[in-house]
């Protein structure tokens, strides 16, 4: 996982900040969510690495421990707003062609109110974040809420906020973008008597179709990766069974659960190198 995601989403960075010409909108989001898996390798894997040898005992020190439970949160939440914002821009491209491309500018302040909501939504975690010391030479990173009930709606909403409610607009946008796609398989007029309207959306048809493969597959990953951690940590801890079990099966569970988001972060690096056939031919270059 750490190999893979370092190389791929390193790569990946490096060619739309090198590459003028891959400066474009859907380029530039993808390369804001392989920033953010960058930094889940970078930052959080190798941190979960070192708790899985030490028994999920916490030994990087109280600050790493603000640092690296914030990072997990921000970073999913970034990567499920570069996805939306993926979806919504191709929306607007299929659905109003004559509508102008996003500028540069506009995507840079877009990315940049991305990562200050995903801020926002981590914030309550920065309040309650600490490392608890249960006996002497033990210590664990944690949350602490002195009313449970609010970690409870705290993590039910992150659930609909960052999971269930982006999907359900992407999937109903990408539904729309498939009947255009599918209807743009029909002969339209000869070129010379096309209008510009039917030019400009054969144009942008186009474009979609190009990423159409990756973006389903990013969608999916992202989809099939969070949802076990979502299963287990909001709704079987706080409203299952789960604290019936040992401590010993609960933290096998969560080991299980964790490992989900960190290899999402690998698995899309390896969608953008073999389904993107910009991305595929620099991954071909410089592996």
């Amino acid at each position: 996982v750490l190999l893979v995601g370092l190389v791929g989403n390193a790569i990946v960075c490096t060619a739309v900040i090198r590459r003028k010409r891959m400066r474009t909108s859907i380029n530039l989001f993808t390369f804001n969510l392989a920033f953010s898996d960058l930094i889940i390798i970078v930052i959080y894997v190798p941190s979960q690495i070192i708790a899985l040898e030490n028994c999920q005992r916490w030994v990087l020190g109280t600050f790493m421990c603000h640092v690296v439970y914030l990072v997990l949160p921000i970073c999913v939440s970034t990567s499920i707003g570069s996805l939306l914002t993926i979806s919504c821009d191709r929306y607007r491209a299929i659905v109003y062609p004559m509508k102008p491309k996003l500028t540069m500018n506009k995507v840079k302040i877009i990315i940049g109110l991305i990562w200050f909501v995903s801020a926002l939504t981590a914030l309550p975690l920065a309040l309650v974040v600490t490392t608890f010391r249960p006996a002497p030479h033990v210590t664990y990173c944690t949350e602490f809420w002195r009313d449970a009930s609010w970690g409870v709606l705290y993590w039910v909403a992150i659930f609909i906020l960052q999971y269930l409610v982006p999907l359900i607009i992407i999937v109903s946008q990408a539904a729309v973008i498939a009947v255009k796609l599918r209807k743009s398989r029909i002969p339209m007029l000869s070129s010379s008597s096309e209008t510009l309207y039917k030019k400009t959306l054969r144009t942008r048809i186009k474009q979609t179709r190009k990423i159409t493969k990756m973006y389903i597959a990013l969608v999916l990953l992202y989809a099939i990766c969070l949802l076990p951690q979502h299963v287990v940590a909001t709704f079987w801890y706080n409203f299952g069974d789960f604290m019936e079990y040992s401590p010993k099966t609960r933290d096998l569970i969560y080991q299980i659960v964790n490992i989900f988001p960190m290899a999402n972060s690998a698995l899309n690096a390896i969608a953008y190198g073999t389904l993107n056939k910009e991305f595929k031919g620099i991954f071909k270059i410089v592996l």
